[in-house]
């Protein structure tokens, strides 16, 4: 049974000011299976997003920001494939990050195996070691990996700001539940992509 539900309102910021030397993008499981055609667990508007991934990259880039990559990693007989369909085996052409928003050499690439890029990972001992405490977070899925990797920066008092044309979703009110939640439970700031200003 479908039926309408409005989600309330939530701020949409012009822009949002970061400091370079405190400020990490991280760019959440943008590899072949979620974005490409022909992946196992395709989002429909994740390839969309790549431009505006693309540029927060370049911004990171061109500042000296710290860039960190999670890759969604599975081995046979992971407990998450009896959830979801197969997808991100690790060495598979599906587990790989999409060649567009390809990681730079001096870039971190942590492999992960649940929706929270904390969890398992030392994200938070490097984030800490660099002295970061703001994260920009992109990528998919914006109410799954996106969600509980911004949920968990913020219950270790990280500022979390997630530009909403660089996160993508299987369908369009989990995105919108999960950047209102955002604003509510974690005071995250939403902006886009070209709001992210230093």
């Amino acid at each position: 049974m479908s039926r309408a539900i409005e989600i309330p309102e939530y701020e949409v910021k012009d822009e949002v000011r970061v400091d370079p030397a405190r400020t990490a993008v991280v760019v959440i499981d943008m590899q072949n299976d979620f974005v490409r055609d022909g992946g196992s667990l395709r989002v429909p508007d994740a390839e969309g997003t790549i431009p505006a991934i693309g540029a927060l990259l370049g911004l990171a880039r061109g500042h000296g920001m710290r860039v960190v990559y999670s890759q969604d990693t599975h081995r046979e007989g992971d407990p998450e494939w009896q959830i979801w369909p197969e997808h991100c085996r690790e060495g598979s052409w599906g587990w790989e990050i999409v060649d567009a928003i390809a990681p730079a050499d001096d870039e971190t690439v942590l492999r992960k195996v649940r929706y929270d890029a904390f969890y398992g990972t030392p994200l938070d001992h490097l984030l800490r070691l660099w002295g970061i405490d703001t994260l920009v977070i992109c990528g998919t899925v914006a109410n799954i990996c996106v969600h509980y990797t911004a949920a968990s920066a913020a219950l270790r008092w990280y500022d979390v700001v997630i530009p909403r044309d660089a996160i993508s979703a299987l369908d369009p009110f989990d995105l919108e539940s999960s950047l209102r939640q955002t604003t509510f439970l974690f005071a995250g700031r939403i902006t886009t992509a070209a709001g992210v200003r230093v």
